[in-house]
C-alpha cells in the first residue's frame, strides 16, 4: 500500500474534523453570553429542554436524510431522474408527517413531562418554565427535521458546497439569535433570566427557517435541471412501495443507533432531579450542577470530541471499499490508524483539561460558583475520552455491516447506563452522573474491540501499546507548565490574565508533545511520514 494510500483515510477524516471544529467553535460564542443572561442555575432548563430536543430530532430524522442522501446518490448515478424526484418527495413527506406527529404528542404530554422532570421539590414556576421551553421545542421538531431532509437531497448530488454552507448560516443564525434576542429581553426589556433560555430554544427553529430559505434559493437551478433530466428520461420510475421499504430499511436502523447513543443524557435529564433529593442533594444544588455538567462542560468536551464525527464521517467509504474488496489486512491497517491518531490528539488535550481545569473553566465562565464548574469540569474529563471513542466504534460497526450488532451493544449499554445510575448518584451524589455515563460507553468500547478482533483479527495490543506512550508523552510534556503555574499562578479576577497564560503554558506543552512523541517515532508511525517530512513542514509553516 502507498503512503498517499495509507494517508487518505487520515487526511480526510481529520480534514471533516476541521470543518466540524469550525461549526463546534462556533458554537462556543453563545454559551458565556448565555450563561450571563440566563445565570447558570436556568442553564439547568436549557440542558433539560436541550436533550429533549436531540433525542426527538434523532427519532423524526436521524437516520432519514442519511437514506435519502444515499437513494439519490445511487439513482441519479444510475441516470434515473424519476426515482431521485420520488425519493426526495416521500423522503420529505414522510419527515414531515413523522415530525409533526410526533410534536404533537410532545405538545400533549408536555405538562406532566415538565413535572415528572423536576421532581417534588420544584416550583411552580420552574415546572412553569420547563413546560414553556418543550412548547417551544415543538416548533423546532418541525423545522430542523426538514431541513436535515433537504440537505440530504443535495448531498446526495453531491452539492457538498450547498451542504456546508448551509451548516453554517444554520449555526451562524442559531448563534447569532441566542445573544441578540437574549440581550433584548434580559439586558434591554429586563424580563427574567429565564428568557434567555426561551430565545435560545427559538433562535433554533428560526435558524432552520431562514436556513431553508436559503436552500431553496440558492439551489433552485439545480432542482430545476434534474426536475428536466426526469422529463426527457424514457424510462419510467421504480415502484413506490419498493423506494419506499428502501427508504425506511435504511433510514431506521440509523434512528435507534442514535436513540440508543443519547443514553447518558436522556437518563441524566429524565431522573437526576427527581433522584438527587433521596442522595441528600439539594434541589437548588442539582440544578445548578445538572446545567454545569450537560451544558457548560459538554460545550468545552465538544472541542475534542470533534474527532468523532470527523472520523465518523470519514471513516465510511474507505472502510466500505476495503470491505468490498475483502482486504482485510488494510481493513486492519484502516482501523489502527483510525485509533492511533484519535489518541494522539485527544490525550494531551484531556490531559490538559484535567490538570488546569480550574483556569480553563474560569476563562470560559468566570468566577460564579468556579470551585464547583472546575469540580465538575475535571471530573467529566473521564467521560470526555470514552465518549470519543464509543461513537467511533459505533460507526465503524455500522460501516463494517454489523448494525444489529451495534445496536445489541447500544442497547446494552442503555440499560448499564439506567442500572448504574441511581446507585452511582447515592454513592458518589452528582459525579454518578458521569461515573454512570463513563461505565456505559465502556461496555460500547469493550464489546467493540472485542467484536473487532474476533471478526477481523484486529490487533489491539499494537493500539494499546502506542497509547501507553501517549500517555507518558502527554504528562511529561505538562511538566514544565505545572512548575512554571506553581511560581506564576492564575489570577482568577482577570481573564485576560488567564488566557494569556494558558497560551504560553499551551505552546510549551504543545512543542514539548511533538518533540517527546517524535523521539518515541509517534508521528511517524502514525501518520504515515518519515522524520524528514515533519520537519519539512515545520520549515515551510516558520517561513
Amino acid at each position: 500500500m502507498s503512503e498517499k494510500k495509507k494517508q487518505s483515510l487520515l487526511m480526510g477524516a481529520l480534514a471533516g474534523s476541521f470543518g466540524v471544529f469550525l461549526s463546534k467553535a462556533l458554537g462556543l460564542f453563545y454559551v458565556v453570553p448565555l450563561n450571563q443572561f440566563a445565570g447558570e442555575t436556568n442553564m439547568a432548563f436549557y440542558s433539560i429542554a436541550y436533550s429533549y430536543y436531540d433525542l426527538l430530532l434523532k427519532i423524526c430524522g436521524a437516520g432519514i436524510p442519511f437514506a435519502i442522501a444515499a437513494l439519490v446518490a445511487k439513482y441519479y448515478s444510475r441516470n434515473d431522474y424519476k426515482t431521485v424526484l420520488l425519493v426526495r418527495k416521500l423522503g420529505t413527506s414522510f419527515i414531515m408527517a413523522s415530525s409533526f406527529i410526533i410534536a404533537v404528542i410532545f405538545l400533549l404530554i408536555a405538562r406532566p413531562l415538565a413535572t415528572s422532570t423536576m421532581g417534588v421539590e420544584a416550583s411552580v414556576e420552574d415546572v412553569n418554565a420547563l413546560y414553556n421551553l418543550f412548547r417551544i421545542l415543538t416548533i423546532a421538531i418541525i423545522f430542523v427535521p426538514l431541513l436535515s431532509s433537504i440537505r440530504g437531497y443535495y448531498q446526495g448530488l453531491k452539492r457538498l458546497d450547498v451542504y456546508a454552507s448551509s451548516q453554517v448560516i444554520e449555526q451562524f443564525v442559531r448563534v447569532f439569535g441566542i445573544i441578540a434576542l437574549g440581550y433584548i429581553f434580559v439586558q434591554i426589556l429586563s424580563f427574567d433570566g429565564i428568557w434567555a433560555i426561551y430565545m435560545a430554544m427559538l433562535s433554533a427553529s428560526v435558524a432552520a427557517i431562514i436556513t431553508i430559505i436559503y436552500m431553496l434559493v440558492m439551489t433552485r437551478k439545480q432542482s430545476r435541471q434534474v426536475i428536466v433530466l426526469a422529463e426527457c428520461q424514457s424510462t419510467s420510475c421504480k415502484n413506490q412501495k419498493e423506494v419506499f421499504i428502501e427508504l425506511i430499511s435504511l433510514g431506521i436502523p440509523y434512528v435507534i443507533i442514535s436513540f440508543l447513543g443519547t443514553s447518558s443524557s436522556i437518563v441524566n435529564s429524565n431522573f437526576f432531579m427527581s433522584y438527587a433529593p433521596t442522595a441528600n442533594i439539594a434541589y437548588e444544588d442539582a440544578l445548578l450542577v445538572l446545567g454545569i455538567l450537560q451544558v457548560n462542560c459538554n460545550k468545552i468536551a465538544a472541542i475534542p470530541q470533534v474527532l468523532t464525527l470527523g472520523f465518523s464521517a470519514g471513516l465510511v467509504p474507505y472502510l466500505t471499499e476495503s470491505l468490498e474488496k475483502q482486504d482485510y489486512r488494510l481493513l486492519q491497517r484502516q482501523l489502527s490508524d483510525i485509533f492511533n491518531t484519535v489518541f494522539y490528539l485527544l490525550i494531551p488535550v484531556v490531559m490538559a483539561f484535567i490538570l488546569f481545569a480550574k483556569a480553563i473553566y474560569f476563562i470560559m465562565y468566570g468566577n460564579a460558583n468556579l470551585d464547583l464548574g472546575s469540580e465538575v469540569f475535571m471530573i467529566s474529563n473521564l467521560q470526555t475520552i470514552t465518549d470519543t471513542i464509543a461513537p467511533i466504534l459505533s460507526s465503524i460497526l455500522i460501516t463494517l455491516r454489523h448494525r444489529k450488532s451495534a445496536i445489541g451493544i447500544l442497547g446494552i449499554s442503555f440499560a448499564i447506563k439506567f442500572i448504574s445510575f441511581f446507585p452511582f448518584i447515592s454513592l458518589t451524589g452528582y459525579a454518578g452522573m458521569i461515573y454512570s455515563s463513563v461505565l456505559c460507553s465502556l461496555v460500547v468500547i469493550v464489546f467493540g474491540f472485542v467484536f473487532l478482533k474476533k471478526n477481523y483479527n484486529f490487533k489491539l495490543k499494537n493500539c494499546l501499546k502506542k497509547l501507553l506512550f501517549i500517555f507518558i508523552s502527554s504528562f511529561l510534556c505538562m511538566i514544565p507548565s505545572l512548575i512554571i503555574s506553581f511560581f506564576v499562578p492564575f489570577n482568577y479576577d482577570s481573564k485576560l490574565i488567564c488566557l494569556l497564560l494558558m497560551i504560553v503554558y499551551a505552546l510549551i506543552s504543545g512543542s514539548l508533545y511533538l518533540v517527546i512523541t517524535y523521539f518515541f517515532y509517534l508521528p511517524q508511525s502514525i501518520f504515515h511520514v518519515k522524520g524528514k517530512d515533519i520537519l519539512k513542514v515545520f520549515r515551510r509553516f516558520r517561513a
